[in-house]
């Protein structure tokens, strides 16, 4: 949902019968308003988020997520028998 602190204006659309009529059955069937269905689509169209956002978004959420995995063991072991495989199937195939 929208934070408080997001200043709304109110904005007035014009729909046909059925535009209308398939909003309001999307909206009973996610029981959200129909004003959040439009919002949803408006900013999942129009809404970009620059390739700088995005990267700086991967690296505070996913860089180091398995940081404490001990079961995984070390990322240099694990890719190194990875590259082995791959060059003795090339090699055989």
């Amino acid at each position: 949902m929208y934070n408080g602190h997001i200043v709304m204006k109110r904005t007035q659309i014009y729909l046909n019968d059925r535009q209308r009529r398939e909003l309001a059955q999307a909206a009973k069937r996610s029981r959200r308003t129909v004003s959040a269905l439009i919002r949803e689509a408006i900013d999942a169209r129009f809404a970009t988020t620059s390739n700088q956002d995005f990267l700086n978004a991967l690296r505070t959420g996913a860089f180091g997520v398995w940081r404490q995995r001990l079961d995984l063991g070390l990322t240099e072991t694990y890719a190194r028998r990875v590259r082995r495989r791959s060059r003795i199937n090339r090699l055989v195939g």
